[in-house]
């Protein structure tokens, strides 16, 4: 009798956000842009009130690429904003229990139960780095870029 390769027809279930991903970066080491997650509008307010600038990033928190891009079915335009602190409780309303639609969620979208507060960073330059699971090897695969920003993963 055969016993199964840990690495071909593995099950694995690893699916995390963005905030998710930078706390783990974080707790190792890893320079990451200060963030604080909210699944409410008020903790959104908290969040943007805790980073004390004039002007945050907030974010839609769903497991698909392409937020920046995508559009809310309440006819938000894109999950991905800059904006200023003033305008987090609208933007945070709008965003969480909203649903996203980007080119990987698929037509019916995902829904939007977590926002990403972050500190606005005056970037020089934009860099792409992951690590993706290949599936036909059932390995991770790194890829890296010398650009980045949006549609980056097209």
């Amino acid at each position: 009798r055969r016993t199964p390769s840990a690495s071909v027809g593995a099950v694995r279930y690893l699916n995390l956000h963005e905030y998710q991903s930078a706390q783990i970066m974080k707790d190792s080491g890893v320079n990451v842009p200060f963030g604080i997650a909210a699944h409410t509008v008020e903790e959104a307010v908290e969040a943007a009130k805790t980073i004390g600038d004039d002007d945050v990033v907030i974010k839609s928190q769903i497991l698909a690429g392409g937020r920046g891009l995508g559009k809310f079915t309440n006819g938000l335009q894109g999950g991905v904003h800059i904006i200023d602190t003033k305008e987090v409780e609208d933007y945070a309303s709008k965003m969480l229990g909203g649903t996203l639609v980007t080119k990987q969620s698929g037509p019916a979208g995902k829904p939007v139960n977590t926002v990403l507060l972050a500190k606005k960073m005056n970037l020089v330059k934009e860099f792409y780095f992951a690590i993706m699971l290949d599936r036909s090897s059932g390995g991770p695969v790194i890829i890296a870029c010398s650009e980045g920003g949006t549609s980056i993963e097209d």
